[in-house]
């Protein structure tokens, strides 16, 4: 009986924990807008103030919207469109728009990263690939990663209201090292707030607890 009342204690608290994650703040964290599968060379583009859904580009250089299937597929696992940090030059990026955040609170950005150079025909490049900062965070720097492909994380917490997060080359030129996918931003849930939770199931906990001891008693001939 103790295995099952702590069976429906943890599930409970599972609960909890799945209830506080909440769908992404970014819009296009994706990059599936514009949709390329028009252009001829499956990709676009983008030049210093250039924007998509949700993003703006920034810098002293461009940056790429790219198919994964087109005209070769260069990210394993990948169907959907990507952002290419480098560009055709280096030195560009892309800055969110502003997202509604708790001063205070605690943000996680998970991305996915894939170094291009490994994989698109040319050197590999194993040097600082790009940054992410959220406005008010601290600055990461990423080294193009050995693996294909890799989920990062960058954890911020909120000086405003509103906040911005910005991705930039740190190549400096067309090394196809920083290439990104699926960008999210979801709030952390605070211990207090699990623990409060938790609290708040031990009524439901011990009231379950009794009805399986009740069924236990009387079930024993």
């Amino acid at each position: 009986m103790k295995t099952k009342f702590a069976i429906v204690i943890v599930s409970a608290v599972g609960v909890i924990l799945a209830s506080s994650a909440s769908a992404s703040l970014l819009v296009n964290g994706d990059f599936e807008l514009p949709n390329q599968g028009t252009s001829p060379s499956g990709s676009q583009f983008l030049g210093v103030g250039s924007t998509i859904p949700g993003w703006t580009v920034v810098g002293k250089g461009g940056v790429n919207v790219d198919q994964t299937f087109s005209p070769t597929p260069y990210w394993p696992g990948n169907n959907s469109q990507f952002m290419d940090l480098t560009g055709n030059t280096g030195n560009g990026g892309i800055t969110s728009a502003a997202f509604a955040t708790a001063i205070g609170q605690t943000y996680q950005v998970t991305f996915d990263a894939l170094n291009g150079s490994l994989v698109y025909p040319g050197s590999a490049y194993t040097g600082a690939a790009f940054s992410l900062q959220a406005s008010g965070g601290s600055l990461m720097i990423y080294s193009a990663v050995p693996t294909i492909p890799t989920v990062l994380t960058y954890l911020f917490k909120a000086s405003g209201n509103l906040t911005t997060i910005t991705f930039m080359d740190k190549s400096g030129f067309d090394s196809n090292a920083g290439w990104i996918d699926n960008v999210g931003v979801t709030a952390v849930p605070e211990a207090s707030t699990i623990i409060a939770g938790a609290l708040l199931l031990l009524p439901f906990g011990a009231s379950t607890l009794r009805i399986l001891r009740r069924n236990r008693t009387a079930y024993n001939w």
